[in-house]
């Protein structure tokens, strides 16, 4: 009953994983609204047929390309490489629905197990994105073989905080230390430790 009880707190207290499909990231948090993209379209960059509307905000062009940043709004650093920039809608404006499926999103770094795209973030020569710093730039590319009337594509990202990374390794080391858990069983637990947390 003790090591139930332990494991529903460990549960709670580790980040949400995000599933990423042929990746060993795990337990990501969803860092949405704390880490922000910044989006921004060059026009010269949309080609093929279509119109494009109100400066790039709406495109019915059949290749797009955004440039996306991402900005740490936090007071913590996140570890750089576990930082993850998922797109999670794609809108077309005459049915107000998600058309992520019905375009080609090029040069992506994998999918989830919702099938979404993600890209890796690149933190530049550093290791972790430091409070309000911003990312190195995302090209992201967009077919849109119907020609759809859509919207910029809107994102969610993950990743781990950097006190997050020391209190799961502080917990981890606390388990064994008191003889609560084996290394073993914190390995299946935790995971290998990861050398970022000191």
């Amino acid at each position: 009953m003790r090591r139930i009880g332990l494991f529903l707190l460990i549960l709670w207290i580790l980040p949400n994983p995000l599933a990423i499909s042929g990746s060993r990231e795990e337990d990501l948090q969803d860092l949405t609204g704390q880490v922000i993209p910044l989006v921004s379209s060059d026009q010269d960059s949309f080609m093929g047929g279509g119109e494009l509307f109100e400066e790039g905000s709406l495109t019915s062009r059949g290749h797009v390309q955004y440039t996306v940043r991402v900005k740490n709004q936090t007071g913590d650093p996140v570890i750089g490489s576990s930082l993850i920039l998922v797109i999670d809608q794609i809108m077309e404006v005459a049915r107000t629905r998600n058309v992520i499926s019905r375009v080609e999103i090029l040069g992506s770094d994998g999918q989830t197990k919702e099938g979404k795209p993600f890209f890796h973030v690149q933190t530049g020569s550093t290791e972790d994105l430091a409070p309000y710093g911003v990312s190195e730039p995302i090209l992201i590319h967009i077919r849109n073989p119907d020609l759809l009337i859509l919207e910029p594509p809107t994102f969610r990202i993950f990743g781990i905080r950097r006190s997050t990374a020391k209190q799961i390794e502080t917990l981890r080391e606390a388990l064994i230390e008191k003889g609560i858990l084996s290394p073993d069983e914190a390995t299946d637990i935790f995971g290998v430790p990861s050398p970022e947390a000191p």
